[in-house]
């Protein structure tokens, strides 16, 4: 309903647009043509300006009709017809004088042809950026859907073999460590709530999500008996900072999963780089080719996944690199939050 309301309040306004060209036209009229040929004249311009008005009304409900329908065209051809059979329509006894006095009817009749066509391809332009701009809507707004569908599934479908392993290194804490165990299920608690209750919006405070990375990362590192696996730096302040939920997680889960030797120092590393204009943020990992390493298959969004999140939630305000160079995997994100 509000859609056809704004279509009708446009052709309103391009009614009051004809009809005053229209007054301007008689305005000059007033001033170059003789007294008893004034009627025949104005009554000839209001005439020809509603047929301009209804040419470009018809015009753009044809596109319309049109684009679904090929046989619609045959209106276009309709309408034209009639345009170049106007004037003689009006030039009987009681129609205008001063046309059949100077015998121009039939170049009145090409004139009204060409103006009416005129007017028909500003409509059917018109029509076909209005239909273009919807489709574009309409796809932002799919795609939008689509990748609130994939996180969604992140968010209900926690990777099975990260949780496995979790609860079963937090049950042999159990009796070594209770008050580690005690932790770890917190810290788990403290993630699931996060992934399935607080990433509904948009956005969220970088705080939040920096907290579920830490809390990620302690997870992970109860499998291992590196204590220096991981290098993670913060340089700057989250607060009064907004991103995109599980924006950084896919890279860290990454870099988690493919990492080749997880018992070098530092064999992963992360970085975050903040301040008032833009995040930074970079990870690395070690990654041999000639090692191999057992994938999960039930792993969460993917780098392509990401990748269209961040053309769509922040377009033309990023910058992501991915490479591989000397035995090292290398993620480097720059996000600008404020235009």
């Amino acid at each position: 309903m509000k859609k056809k309301l704004n279509i009708w309040i446009f052709l309103g306004i391009i009614f009051i647009i004809f009809n005053l060209s229209a007054a301007t036209e008689l305005l000059s009229l007033l001033m170059s043509i003789r007294i008893r040929t004034f009627v025949s004249v104005v009554s000839y311009k209001m005439v020809l300006n509603l047929l301009r008005i209804f040419g470009f009304v018809i015009s753009f409900f044809l596109t319309s009709r049109c684009i679904k329908n090929k046989k619609y065209i045959l209106g276009f051809l309709l309408l034209y017809v009639f345009a170049f059979v106007f004037p003689y329509l009006i030039n009987n006894e009681r129609g205008i004088a001063w046309m059949r006095e100077n015998n121009t009817i039939m170049l009145h009749s090409v004139y009204t042809l060409m103006v009416v066509f005129v007017d028909s391809c500003y409509a059917i332009m018109l029509y076909l950026g209005y239909d273009w701009f919807n489709k574009q809507k309409r796809t932002q707004e799919l795609e939008k859907k689509n990748l609130q569908s994939e996180l969604s599934m992140l968010k209900n479908q926690i990777n099975p073999h990260f949780l496995f392993n979790t609860l079963n290194n937090i049950d042999s804490l159990i009796k070594k460590n209770p008050d580690c165990a005690s932790q770890s299920i917190v810290e788990l608690s403290d993630m699931m709530r996060y992934m399935i209750y607080e990433t509904n919006v948009e956005k969220i405070p970088l705080k939040k999500e920096l907290e579920y990375i830490d809390n990620y990362m302690a997870l992970q590192k109860l499998q291992y008996f590196n204590d220096d696996l991981v290098e993670y730096t913060i340089t700057g302040n989250p607060e009064n900072i907004e991103v995109a939920p599980m924006l950084f997680i896919p890279f860290i889960e990454n870099a988690f999963k493919h990492c080749t030797n997880k018992e070098t120092k530092h064999a992963i590393r992360f970085s975050f780089l903040l301040d008032t204009e833009k995040i930074c943020f970079e990870a690395t990992n070690i990654a041999d080719k000639t090692q191999s390493i057992s994938k999960d298959k039930t792993s969460g969004i993917g780098l392509d996944t990401v990748k269209r999140r961040l053309e769509i939630l922040y377009p033309k305000k990023y910058f992501l690199e991915i490479q591989e160079k000397n035995d090292l995997f290398c993620v480097s994100l720059m996000i600008k939050i404020n235009d």
